[in-house]
């Protein structure tokens, strides 16, 4: 119950939660509202999941909406004013659409997911739906396959378009990027000889969620002046009075989502209390 928040801050006390250590979500995205600013998705739209609806772990699972781009169009998401840190980690849902080609030695020649942060590649696999003797070059990881070569909806069913899922949380190239700059820019790209329209081929992510690492362990010290106090209450109050992270009125980066599920609501406010009653931060 959102009245949680008028009550008085020691009713917590001796709770025992701890806060998660030297991370900072700095953008979050369920597609279920509108485009975070901080993403520029060329011609990319949010489009319905259709059957992937339900596809994923408890509390990570497609629904809704996702953002569907055709291949060739890049989604940029660019984020800056970032707390100092050591490292940062992608985490996402990501749908392969109909006939994705692989890699390819016969037209047509591939399809090729690629995605980049501050330029440097770090990921670039091939994906094929299109027919089963197609050479996929990406193997997942233990966690990662969601499901392969069904239909799922879109241009299906039959013929070449089936589709796939994958949960890249557990893709370990997304995960503990050495990055310090206070800002950064990530790509996300599927691209290669063998790019069709829409109505053929595409992709999707769902459940966008970038995070700074190593950003120390006081998160809930909204201000930097290194006490948790009635300062960064009002503040808390402020973010949690809007809610949803993805909301444009939100500060950049959500600092009071402090656990991180996209929302600022009363289980971020019983770990805010554990950080008031403390004070001084480590």
């Amino acid at each position: 119950m959102r009245g949680l928040i008028v009550s008085s801050l020691v009713l917590a006390a001796g709770v025992g939660v701890s806060l998660a250590s030297g991370q900072t979500v700095v953008l979050s995205s369920d597609f279920n509202g509108s485009v975070p600013g901080a993403i520029a998705p060329g011609v990319a739209t949010l489009t319905g999941v259709q059957f992937y609806a339900g596809l994923g772990p408890v509390g990570n699972q497609f629904g809704g909406s996702f953002l569907r781009s055709p291949t060739g169009n890049t989604i940029t998401v660019t984020l800056g004013n970032l707390p100092a840190h050591t490292g940062i980690s992608i985490d996402f849902l990501f749908a392969a659409i109909d006939s994705l080609d692989g890699t390819g030695s016969n037209p047509p020649l591939g399809d090729f997911f690629k995605v980049t942060l501050d330029g440097a590649q770090i990921f670039r696999e091939s994906f094929a739906n299109a027919t089963a003797d197609q050479i996929q070059s990406y193997a997942p990881a233990p966690g990662v396959l969601l499901a392969r070569r069904i239909d799922l909806g879109f241009s299906g069913p039959g013929s070449y378009y089936t589709d796939s899922a994958y949960n890249m949380d557990n893709e370990p190239r997304f995960h503990n990027i050495a990055h310090t700059a206070s800002s950064v820019t990530i790509s996300f790209l599927m691209e290669g000889p063998g790019i069709q329209p829409l109505d053929d081929e595409s992709w999707a992510m769902d459940n966008l969620r970038i995070t700074v690492l190593g950003t120390g362990t006081c998160p809930a010290d909204f201000n930097h002046d290194g006490f948790v106090e009635d300062a960064d209450f009002t503040l808390f109050v402020a973010a949690y009075n809007i809610l949803d992270c993805a909301d444009p009125t939100m500060t950049s980066g959500c600092p009071a989502d402090l656990n991180g599920d996209g929302y600022v609501d009363d289980a971020d406010f019983t770990l805010f209390v554990v950080a008031y009653n403390e004070l001084v931060c480590p």
